[in-house]
């Protein structure tokens, strides 16, 4: 998959995505057809992220995002900084695998097929502040792989206690965790922390080996307990965001109205992670990493709103 390019917001295309996620991932820069890639039978997803794919996690800790968030879909707040679906909501229904429960939800959530340790505003780096001081969720990446190792843990002791109970109704089989995808959506909010924090761009720059580090030893740690397919989103044209474009003089905006310096950013953490994958390819040979251009989709419904039905 390393490379290539889908729109995964086409129904039609959103299938052939998800359909050569092992394809794509265990023999990079080899050529697949729709018709001569297995079926995707993951049992479980496991999400790893910030509010691009958080269902209720810090919600759940801090209270549900108003509205309009919940509006359109679910017609009431539903844990998500969305008025609809995410897009890990679309990649679950095209498993045929109910939407993720958030790990930090205790009201009404069911573990069978996942869990959700996203929480909108987190970071790979630890910010070291609190939620209100900036904006950003204490729980970061690192903390997120400590509460998927917890869960891991106590969901199979609970369900080797618990024969025949309730538990086996709401928690994963052991077989699960091999069995499953695990999706990561992380990284925007680490150069935007930067860039609050009065950093110039060079100095962001400079960060992003550290930030990528940190990520590479958090998916290292998952396949160590046993993960075998990653699922990893690239980061998106932060520059388009409104909040950043208040920072951006007029004269930097290009064709799509997005902040240039700010986009520059974010191509150049991509390419550090594409390669971070391609070292991931390397160290973990019996694992399928798959990287996923979003940054190109996003971009692409940005510059071209109208054409795709804005």
């Amino acid at each position: 998959m390393e490379g290539s390019f889908v729109n995964p917001y086409s129904s039609a295309a959103f299938s052939f995505f998800l359909s050569i996620i092992i394809a794509g991932a265990t023999t990079s820069g080899s050529s697949y057809s729709a018709a001569s890639t297995p079926t995707c039978d993951f049992p479980a997803i496991f999400n790893f992220g910030d509010s691009n794919s958080d269902t209720g996690g810090l919600s759940a800790a801090f209270g549900q995002a108003g509205p309009p968030a919940g509006e359109t879909f679910f017609h009431h707040p539903a844990g998500r900084y969305s008025d609809g679906r995410l897009v890990i909501d679309f990649i679950a229904q095209e498993l045929g695998l109910p939407y993720l429960s958030a790990f930090l939800d205790a009201i009404g959530s069911n573990f069978t097929h996942g869990a959700n340790f996203a929480t909108a505003g987190s970071t790979i780096r630890p910010q070291n502040t609190t939620l209100h001081q900036s904006g950003f969720s204490p729980i970061s990446l690192n903390v997120q792989g400590y509460q998927f190792h917890d869960f891991l843990n106590r969901s199979q002791l609970v369900r080797s206690r618990a024969t025949g109970g309730v538990y086996e109704k709401l928690l994963p089989k052991p077989t699960s965790f091999a069995g499953a995808l695990y999706t990561f959506d992380i990284g925007q909010n680490d150069l935007t922390a930067a860039y609050f924090l009065n950093m110039t761009t060079p100095q962001v720059v400079a960060v992003i080996p550290d930030v990528l580090s940190q990520f590479k030893a958090v998916v290292k740690a998952i396949h160590d307990q046993g993960g075998r397919h990653f699922w990893i989103h690239n980061t998106g044209p932060f520059g388009c965001l409104a909040y950043v474009l208040a920072r951006v003089p007029t004269a930097q905006f290009d064709e799509a109205g997005c902040g240039v310096p700010f986009n520059r950013v974010a191509r150049i953490f991509n390419r550090g992670l594409k390669k971070t994958v391609g070292q991931l390819r390397k160290e973990l040979p019996l694992a399928a990493v798959t990287y996923v251009d979003v940054y190109k989709v996003k971009y692409e419904l940005i510059r071209h709103a109208k054409l795709h039905g804005a």
